[in-house]
């Protein structure tokens, strides 16, 4: 009989319920979609032109608007190409600036179908003013949540840069024709850093330095791989520097959703389309951040007050600020899947009447 028992326990304890199975899948949903919502908001040229005025010197006598509209050029790839050469590409798989003209976006990495495959966040090429000509160039920008994951970030970044160099191999050029070698710059985007590191660029590239004599190669000629890693942190949102403002508005928790997209028309000058608006409302939804530091003002979300006195407006009693955001995230991901009202509401044990509420101020603000 105790076998028979410690056998059921052991088989009741290995198998997660199916409400720890939703719970779990839309915990895993909710971190991809913010990633997947923090690219399309990066991929916006309009926030791609702030880069890059920022990240390299010869776009600094140009303004925004110009970088945009001229130096920005193709289809750029979201999550498209990959790393690593073994894995496969997933290409079968006014003053006011135009908020419409993002980068074209895929969605997220099917795990299923080639699990760990690592892709470019974000790559396009662009034109480069140089010596009176200009000159195309590939560029990667990577969105990292965290600036020490384990490894120095320049050293990804310079892997990474040496992996579009090598690509262009038997594309660009063929044999010995090195010649034609197109500049490649991979910039990173560091959200979450210590105080001592926020609102700081620093810059890798290669130089010449003439040992004897005075002869010098043109600069052209080895000027061909460059690094930029931009960490936010906690002072970005008063940065002096406007791409790391930018930036750091936009993945901030301290502001509401609907001051992100004020400051996105009103201080940077980009004009904030339906799609644009979606993102920007996702990202303030699903941030980790949001959650991990446990506001209680609206959480970012832009939402009227009535959150942080004591919960007790439709709200079930006995539960934290923090547990009721979760639960929030998590109704929002189980209605994406496909789930009804009745049962979110036993999955997350809200009732069902504050879930109707949620849903549909949560559709109010997309509508917005």
């Amino acid at each position: 009989m105790e076998k028979d028992y410690d056998a059921k326990k052991a088989a009741t304890v290995s198998v997660p319920s199916e409400i720890a199975q939703n719970l779990k899948t839309a915990e895993e949903n909710a971190a991809a979609r913010y990633d997947e919502s923090a690219r399309n908001l990066v991929a916006e040229k309009p926030v791609l032109a702030y880069i890059l005025k920022s990240a390299l010197e010869e776009y600094s006598g140009y303004s925004v608007q110009e970088i945009a509209e001229k130096f920005i050029e193709g289809k750029p790839e979201i999550r498209r190409i990959a790393v690593h050469p073994d894995h496969p590409d997933k290409k079968d798989a006014s003053s006011m600036m135009s908020g419409d003209e993002k980068i074209e976006g895929l969605p997220t990495v099917d795990k299923s179908q080639r699990d760990g495959t690592v892709y470019y966040d974000i790559r396009f090429p662009a034109l480069l003013p140089q010596s009176g000509e200009t000159v195309e160039i590939y560029v990667n920008v990577e969105i990292q949540n965290d600036d020490t994951p384990g490894y120095p970030i320049p050293k990804r970044g310079i892997y990474y840069a040496a992996r579009m160099i090598s690509a262009q191999r038997g594309t660009i050029f063929k044999d010995q024709e090195y010649q034609k070698i197109k500049k490649v710059v991979s910039i990173w985007i560091c959200e979450d850093t210590a105080n001592f590191r926020s609102d700081t660029i620093n810059r890798y590239s290669f130089t010449e330095e003439c040992l004897r004599g005075s002869f010098r190669e043109e600069k052209k000629d080895y000027d061909l791989m460059t690094v930029v890693v931009l960490r936010l942190g906690s002072k970005g949102e008063n940065s002096k520097d406007s791409a790391i403002r930018l930036l750091s508005k936009m993945f901030s928790t301290n502001l509401s959703y609907q001051e992100k997209l004020d400051s996105l028309q009103n201080e940077f000058r980009i004009s904030v389309s339906r799609e644009i608006s979606q993102e920007v409302f996702e990202v303030c939804n699903l941030s980790t951040g949001v959650y991990n530091k446990g506001y209680h003002s609206g959480y970012g979300f832009g939402y009227d007050s009535g959150y942080d006195s004591g919960y007790d407006s439709g709200y079930d009693s006995g539960m934290s600020a923090g547990e009721i955001k979760k639960a929030r995230e998590t109704a929002y991901e189980l209605q994406d899947m496909g789930m009804p009202v009745e049962k979110i509401a036993r999955a997350v044990k809200i009732s069902a009447d504050t879930i109707q509420e949620w849903l549909a101020e949560r559709e109010e603000m997309l509508v917005k």
